[in-house]
């Protein structure tokens, strides 16, 4: 018996043979790969995720804004620590050598592991499924840093170290005061050290895209190593708590920003190979 493949494949509006239709397959599922789309990934709830944040933050920099509880925290650590001309902790070992100089020696390794990843991606199979979210991280971490550098360029607020009250010889003003000095040689605002552990709180979206039951695990890392990091520099009198707050919301959103756009569902993921196959009809 003269066995004869007579199966084709509807696409498109023509039949196309089955040969054909087996290449257009295997296409597919190199593109899918090529674009390292996560199956499991989760679309960005905008309530969730940039709504309630937002709002959050608002609430809180109000609240710090109204009952001037930078400068109460300030004052309160300051004397904590027997201050009188400047701040005990300024040098510290411990958080001037280990977190201050350490945090940000680890942070740059972090950094490294992540292009390490990256390149080790282009030759391991297994790596490449992870190829996009390994992007976003890198990119959201590095912008975060970034802007919370520019900001601090732009701002002119000075640390608590610089002011009359604590030793030096600045006078205080706040981001809404309307009063900062241009001239002031402050670079204190937002928090530039601990912006740098904050914006790890991209592993929340890293593994909202590839494993979404460990998206609160990641979430806490990040804050972890930002809460570190802040509370470090408010007791060297680097940083307010706003200014850390102001970090945290830049990391957040910026995070959130880069998700939508990388892991944004292209058509080609829309239409899974099982709806392909799923075309063929016998002839």
């Amino acid at each position: 018996m003269k066995l004869v493949l007579s199966q084709k494949i509807h696409a498109t509006g023509k039949i196309i043979p089955v040969k054909r239709a087996a290449e257009l397959a295997a296409t597919l599922a190199r593109d899918l790969t090529m674009h390292s789309i996560p199956t499991n990934s989760h679309q960005l709830n905008f309530r969730n995720h940039l709504l309630l944040p937002a709002v959050l933050f608002v609430l809180v920099i109000a609240l710090i804004e109204r009952f001037h509880i930078d400068m109460a925290l300030g004052q309160w650590l300051f004397h904590l620590e027997g201050g009188n001309e400047n701040w005990p902790l300024r040098g510290h070992w411990l958080t001037e050598t280990v977190i201050h100089q350490g945090g940000r020696y680890f942070v740059i390794l972090l950094g490294l592991v992540i292009i390490g990843l990256m390149v080790a991606s282009i030759k391991k199979v297994n790596l490449r499924p992870y190829r996009k979210g390994l992007l976003f991280l890198f990119i959201s971490v590095l912008s975060s840093v970034t802007i919370v550098r520019l900001g601090k360029s732009l701002t002119h607020l000075d640390c608590p170290w610089h002011l009359k009250i604590f030793g030096g010889s600045a006078d205080y003003y706040s981001l809404f005061s309307g009063k900062i000095a241009a001239d002031s040689p402050g670079q204190c605002f937002p928090a530039g050290h601990s912006s740098s552990g904050y914006a790890w709180v991209a592993l929340y979206f890293f593994a909202l895209a590839y494993a979404q039951k460990y998206r609160w695990i990641g979430l806490g890392i990040g804050l972890a190593i930002g809460m570190m990091f802040g509370i470090a520099q408010q007791l060297r009198g680097a940083h307010f708590l706003s200014h850390d707050v102001w970090s945290l919301g830049i990391s957040w959103f910026i995070a959130a920003g880069f998700y939508i756009v990388i892991f944004r569902q292209p058509k080609l993921a829309t239409t899974t190979m099982e709806a392909h196959l799923s075309d063929i009809d016998p002839v």
